[in-house]
């Protein structure tokens, strides 16, 4: 699809959109809502195959419109000749006026629109050329639609997930004396792009000895050397996200990080384990913090045990102890990260990105998280590889 003189949406682009905008619809039926204005980019992305800036997408009972301006009118002609969707031309930071010409079109005085990523700046423009149309705040109702991944979507996370374990190895392997966070961070993105990548998911994470402590370290200009290495990162391919931790340690852990990295590996298989469809997520949060609790290091932890993942590397539903009746559901990739961090000595982190199946959970990572493969030679003699 990159000729947009022969573009067209393919046949499962259509099917995939038609299921989509179906189960909003009927979403919106269930809060009584005529309409919705969607304007978060990624939620357009996932209901129509199409990403731009500054585009909004109208659902009502029978239409969906994207409403764009004229930087995307060569590309959207294929949305516009589908059966699915009207596309709307119209002019930058004045296209309330297409929103209340399309609902006096549909006979509505009402619409939706997405509290949790419309700033109040971009409601009240709108309000001022939609005289007349309710704007009601409304949130969580393409999040909910997006927390289960079709088959197709698992497979797109899986490939970025084999993009980004790639690039660590080829990355791990370059390292040598004098490598700094920062450009080890960039050699990472670059390596990740190389393989297919269009970028990296999030900034990457890579803090080395006392810094790996900072859950989200800036990478700086400080040489690697022996000692601690947290690594977070991730791959982004046609709009999916991976998202992965592992912590290693150049020459002997400093004390008492050796027991540090025991048990938040024995975390990860506690909450592993505690994976399936119907299990609450603070419970699962539980079953990692109540053995990182009882090892003496819970105010060490200080931060979800995890979260949802998909076209967003954070999404709904969370690993957290306020997360009571949240339930886990079949499809729903889920990131589980404890972690024990120790000012100025070093920190532990290990990540990985989980399917909760039908009657369990798969993990989609397969790099090595036990303590031996964390456990490096002395960074001083050069080179490295796993």
């Amino acid at each position: 699809m990159t000729d947009i003189a022969t573009m067209q949406l393919t046949p499962q682009q259509i099917s995939s959109a038609r299921t989509r905008l179906t189960a909003l619809r009927a979403e919106l039926v269930k809060s009584d809502l005529p309409g919705l204005l969607v304007n978060c980019e990624q939620d357009i992305w996932y209901l129509t195959g199409f990403v731009g800036h500054s585009a909004l997408l109208m659902v009502t009972a029978d239409r969906a419109v994207i409403i764009c301006d004229r930087r995307y009118e060569e590309f959207l002609q294929a949305w516009d000749a589908s059966e699915l969707f009207e596309v709307v031309m119209g002019a930058r930071h004045q296209l309330g006026l297409d929103v209340k010409r399309l609902a006096a079109e549909s006979g509505i005085d009402c619409v939706g629109i997405q509290a949790e990523s419309m700033t109040i700046g971009f409601r009240d423009s709108l309000a001022k050329s939609i005289d007349g149309l309710e704007l009601k705040p409304t949130t969580g109702h393409v999040a909910k639609l997006r927390q289960c991944k079709t088959a197709e979507e698992v497979a797109v996370i899986e490939r970025a997930i084999g993009i980004q374990q790639e690039a660590f190895k080829k990355t791990l392997a370059e390292l040598v004396p004098g490598t700094t966070e920062a450009q080890m961070t960039a050699r990472l993105e670059y390596e990740m792009r190389c393989l297919g990548a269009v970028g990296a998911s999030f900034e990457p994470i890579v803090g080395s000895g006392p810094n790996s402590s900072v859950i989200h370290h800036m990478p700086c200009d400080r040489p690697i050397n022996d000692g601690m290495l947290l690594v977070d990162w991730g791959a982004k391919i046609e709009g999916y996200c991976s998202d992965l931790t592992r912590t290693m340690c150049f020459g002997p852990m400093p004390e008492p990080m050796e027991e540090v990295y025991s048990v938040v590996h024995d975390a990860v298989e506690a909450a592993i384990d505690a994976c399936r469809p119907g299990a609450d997520c603070a419970r699962v949060d539980a079953a990692a913090r109540d053995l990182i609790t009882a090892a003496g290091y819970g105010d060490q932890f200080a931060h979800g045990l995890g979260h949802g993942l998909g076209m967003d590397v954070h999404e709904s539903p969370y690993f957290s102890s306020r997360s009571v009746g949240t339930c886990l559901e079949p499809g729903m990739i889920m990131t589980i990260e404890p972690g024990i961090y120790l000012p100025g000595i070093g920190g532990v982190r290990i990540e990985e990105d989980v399917l909760v199946t039908e009657d369990g959970c798969r993990v989609l990572s397969t790099l090595p998280r036990d303590l031996a493969s964390a456990s490096l030679p002395s960074f001083t003699v050069g080179r490295h590889s796993r």
